[in-house]
This record gives C-alpha cells, sequence and structure tokens, in this order.
C-alpha cells in the first residue's frame, strides 16, 4: 500500500512555505522487487536519494532499491533524515550492514560536478546516472582521495565491477564516461584512459511492426486522448520526450507542420503534420481543451512517460500483439515505413533529428525491402 508522507525541512519550507511530500510502495522493476520513491523535483530528497545508493528510473519515474537490500521503513528512514545507527542492519532479514558513507569532502565534489553538468544543460537523468556511478565508486574504494584517482584504480574497478560481472555495455560505458567527467571537471589527470576495456556493442536490430499491426494498435485504442498520442509518435517518428514537451501553439497547420523544441541534443527541428493526425487533433483539442502542453496530466503539467508507456501496453494487449514494444518502437517503425516508400535518406534523417546519417542508415537494414528482391541462384537450378 502506497504511503504519502509529509516531510519537515527548514531550507525547503523556507523557500517553498509548504512541506515537500513523495510516495514510497514496493513494485516490480527488471524482474525483480524494488523500493520506489517518487516526488516532484526536490533537491532535498534529490540528493538523499543518490547519497543512499539509489537508482534512477526513467519508466516509474522515481528512485529504487532492490528490496533484498532495502526495505520500505529503512528508505523512509533515510531520505526523511531521521537519525540511524551505521551499525544498525538493514532488515532483519537480509541482515546485511549498510553500505560505507562517503566523506563530506567527497560528497562536495560529487555536488560539484552534479552543478557544473545542471550549468552545461545535461539531462537530469544523465545527470542522476553519472554521479550515481562516481558515488557508487567512491563508496566501494573507501580508501581513495578524491584527487588521487591513478588510471590503476580505475582499470582495476572496470573490470571488478563491469567485466566480471558482465554488466551489460550500456553501464559499463556510462561509467567510463561518468569518472572521465569527474576527472575533466575537477581538472584531474589518470593518464590515457583511452583504451580502458569496453564491451562490443552488441548491434541487435530492434522489433519493427508492419503497417497493419500499427493500424490495430489505434483500432484498440478508443479513448480520444490516448489514440491522438499514439498516432502523433508514429505519424512524425518523434521520441516521447519530445512528444510530451509539445505545446498547443507548436501545432502549425497552416505550415503543415509541427515544431519541435529542444529535441535530443537541444536541437529544435520541424516534422511534417499528418492530415489524418490533424483530424485526430482537432477532436482531441475540443474534447479537452488543453494548456500548457498538448498532453497534460490530471491534475495538469505535462503528461508523464510511464502513463504513456501504459496506454501502448494495453492497446498492444487488446490487439493480441505478442512481442515485446515500447513507445520507441512507433518511431522505429514510422521510419522504416518510410525508408519502404523510398523516402530520401537525407529528408528522414532530418526528421527524425539524427545528428549522423549513419544513425539513419539502420533503418535500411531493418526495411530489408532491396534484400527480398535478391534472387537465390537456387532458383535457377534445375533441380
Amino acid at each position: 500500500m502506497a504511503l504519502q508522507i509529509d516531510l519537515d525541512d527548514l531550507s525547503i519550507a523556507q523557500q517553498h512555505r509548504e512541506k515537500p511530500t513523495y510516495r514510497i510502495r514496493e513494485i516490480r522493476h527488471r524482474g525483480q522487487k524494488v523500493v520506489l520513491v517518487q516526488f516532484a523535483f526536490n533537491t532535498v530528497l534529490y540528493r538523499r536519494c543518490k547519497e543512499l545508493g539509489g537508482r534512477y528510473t526513467r519508466t516509474h519515474r522515481g528512485w529504487w532499491w532492490p528490496a533484498s537490500e532495502r526495505t520500505v521503513t529503512d528508505v523512509k528512514r533515510a531520505i526523511s533524515g531521521e537519525a540511524t545507527d551505521e551499525k544498525e542492519p538493514i532488515n532483519a532479514q537480509s541482515n546485511q550492514p549498510k553500505p560505507p558513507q562517503i566523506s563530506s569532502e567527497v560528497s562536495g565534489k560529487i555536488h560539484e560536478m552534479e552543478r557544473w553538468m545542471r550549468q552545461k544543460r545535461y539531462s537530469e537523468s544523465t545527470v542522476a546516472t553519472y554521479t550515481s556511478l562516481v558515488r557508487k565508486f567512491f563508496r566501494e574504494n573507501m580508501s581513495v582521495n578524491w584527487a588521487c584517482i591513478t588510471k590503476d584504480i580505475i582499470t582495476r574497478y572496470n573490470h571488478e565491477e563491469f567485466i566480471a560481472k558482465k554488466k551489460s555495455f550500456n553501464t559499463q560505458n556510462q561509467w567510463i564516461n561518468a569518472i572521465k567527467l569527474y576527472l575533466k571537471v575537477h581538472g584531474l589527470d589518470a593518464g590515457d584512459l583511452q583504451d580502458i576495456q569496453r564491451p562490443r556493442k552488441v548491434k541487435s536490430l530492434p522489433d519493427i511492426l508492419t503497417v497493419e499491426e500499427v493500424r490495430k494498435i489505434f483500432h484498440c485504442t478508443p479513448n480520444q486522448k490516448h489514440r491522438t498520442l499514439l498516432m502523433l509518435i508514429y505519424s512524425c517518428g518523434l521520441r516521447i520526450g519530445e512528444t510530451l514537451a509539445i505545446k498547443p501553439a507548436d501545432i502549425q497547420s497552416g505550415e503543415g507542420l509541427i515544431y519541435i523544441r529542444g529535441g535530443k541534443g537541444q536541437k529544435d527541428r520541424r516534422v511534417p503534420l499528418s492530415e489524418r493526425v490533424l483530424i485526430e487533433l482537432r477532436r482531441y483539442f475540443k474534447m479537452y481543451h488543453p494548456g500548457d502542453y498538448l498532453f497534460e496530466g490530471q491534475s495538469g503539467g505535462k503528461y508523464s512517460n510511464r502513463s504513456a508507456a501504459q496506454v501502448l501496453k494495453r492497446a498492444v494487449k487488446r490487439a493480441g500483439i505478442t512481442i515485446r514494444l515500447t513507445l520507441h518502437t512507433l518511431r522505429h517503425s514510422y521510419a522504416t515505413h518510410l525508408t519502404n516508400q523510398g523516402v530520401n535518406i537525407q529528408y528522414l534523417q532530418e526528421i527524425l533529428g539524427h545528428k549522423s546519417p549513419k544513425t539513419t542508415m539502420l533503418y535500411t537494414h531493418l526495411s530489408g525491402k532491396d534484400i527480398r528482391n535478391i534472387k537465390s541462384p537456387l532458383d535457377d537450378m534445375d533441380i
């Protein structure tokens, strides 16, 4: 059962004249039971979750810990600032000691890195991931001074924590990028890190929906708001973050374009507005009268990623589609279907907002159009 908890904090009360709240509960995430904390952005809670070793999930828009390591009570006490005995076990079942706490000096250096990233307008998820990985490194290397990180220390930790444990390419790559950034922010030199071992990235092709499967998904989404959301993502090949950031003024029906503001890499671009989607948008406007954002939550504000993901999940289930999909699958499918139609790769690159044409070329592999037209020598054999 979810708990809504008031948290007293003088600094926050002075700034906002109200008590910040958060929600804490147990859920299933990545195939395991975890303790999840969700709250509107709050500096104090944000830092406490990081200091507690939490990991941020964009799927659920919150911080989480494996339930085998943390309990709801344990997390509640820690982020509410209640004093705890360092020797006290995390919970009676695991009887594991709490992870060591890094020094205030190291913590301060990580906060400096955090501030630097925010000034450079890194995304919140990147800030959370990088600082969490650096914090974990120092917790597991308590004897390492904040300014005395050597290549040997990085190489050993890289091998023991990521290679030996066979962690994913993305996690290991993020760690290497994070520690490099930490060194850069503080003007430290650990030597040439170019030869640090990185696993070979698995180049797997994403699942793609057929045109008929996409049609089924829309047909099985009766709610006008939800159908408009999914149709807009597919019809323009948008990322979910870009879609949820669209404002009513960005829909330029007279030009037949949608303006995407601050897309990936903080780049603006324009995408073609589908005539069919324009019909859905007009119906949607009459029913919902959106305010600041095109798609908003029940209490106002930007519609959440998680809610959008649930919309697709329910539609896919109703449509009887069994392959595992995400909202990004609609973007992949859109690009592949345009490739099948023979759309110029340069136009496609501009519409999708890709920095490099190499990224866009992926869809020539997904399409398989030209490959299907290759005739096997076997077909000419008289057998």
